[in-house]
């Protein structure tokens, strides 16, 4: 399979006192070509090679290659691993950004940005348990090089400026399952694990401490649940659990959505939603980024012509 793709956009800021764009008006390209093809080395064992060449305003061209290896040892069976490279681009912000308090420049963008690095290893399996019950699991090993960090200007202090100085990788997993109780009753209960392991390369250095480079919960879990009770009534639910932000730290919460909804005729529709129904709000993001989210409830009609 080839294939390709390009595109041209531009964009104009305007610039506010403290935030200037330098230059604020400008024209940005994104061009690729690609290739991909699998071969089967046997009748359950399959290999798929595929390679990308992307060009881009701010950094030329880039090659992304990735392969992948999927074996099916018996109809309720898929197991597969890959290993895949990717990229994130510098944007406007930068490489153009002048951020200032008065006179004083505190932040200056530098052409010297690079992409951002990240070489993904992963392995998982499908697994069909019975006619009504599926398992997907997959785990994952990333390895980043060259993250944005901020740095001080060489010999002092001001102005700020971004730089590659961080490296690291992570680790986890994804775990989903889908059983059908009875044929009106489905559930998807799932599970994500996260770990980082983050580092200042040698040299850099670590003015805003890791925590620049995100702030990630650790767990995530949720149970979904679907009826169909009758042909006019189902009920939905979703209960997720989300661990604890590290840094800066915010607590883990459990919330509760969930719909009830009336076919009362063949066009029309009568529906009940609440949202986080177990608290009457709680902390996703620290105060200084997000207010808490509240429990909503709505009601809608649906009318199909």
């Amino acid at each position: 399979m080839l294939g390709g793709g390009a595109r041209i956009s531009s964009y104009e800021i305007e610039n506010i006192p403290g935030l200037l764009f330098v230059p604020n008006r400008r024209r940005l390209y994104l061009a690729n070509i690609f290739a991909q093809d699998s071969i089967a080395l046997t009748p359950r064992l399959t290999a798929t090679a595929g390679i990308k060449l992307e060009g881009r305003t701010y950094t030329g061209l880039t090659m992304l290659p990735s392969v992948r290896l999927s074996w099916k040892p018996d109809d309720a069976t898929l197991l597969w691993g890959a290993v895949s490279r990717a990229v994130r681009s510098p944007t406007p912000f930068d490489e153009d950004v002048v951020e200032s308090i008065g006179q004083t420049v505190f932040l200056t963008a530098l052409s010297s940005f690079r992409s951002e690095k990240l070489t993904a290893f992963e392995l998982g399996t499908r697994l069909l348990l019975s006619p009504s019950a599926s398992l997907s699991v997959s785990g994952f090993y990333n390895v980043y090089d060259d993250l944005r960090t901020v740095d001080p200007a060489p010999g002092g202090f001001l102005p700020l400026r971004w730089g590659n100085g961080m490296e690291g990788d992570s680790y986890g997993l994804d775990a989903w399952a889908d059983i059908r109780i009875a044929d009106w009753w489905r559930v998807k209960p799932g599970y994500s694990l996260l770990i980082h392991k983050l580092r200042f390369k040698d040299g850099a250095v670590p003015l805003l401490g890791l925590s620049q480079a995100g702030n990630d919960p650790r767990h995530r879990a949720s149970l979904r649940s679907s009826m169909d009770i009758g042909r006019e009534i189902n009920v939905d639910a979703d209960l997720r659990y989300v661990s604890a932000l590290p840094d800066p730290h915010v607590p883990g919460y459990v919330e509760l959505g969930a719909r009830l909804g009336w076919q009362f005729s063949e066009r029309a529709e009568l529906s009940v939603s609440g949202f986080n129904l177990l608290h009457a709000r709680h902390q996703e993001l620290p105060l200084s980024q997000a207010a808490p989210i509240r429990r909503s409830v709505f009601v809608a009609l649906k009318w199909t012509m």
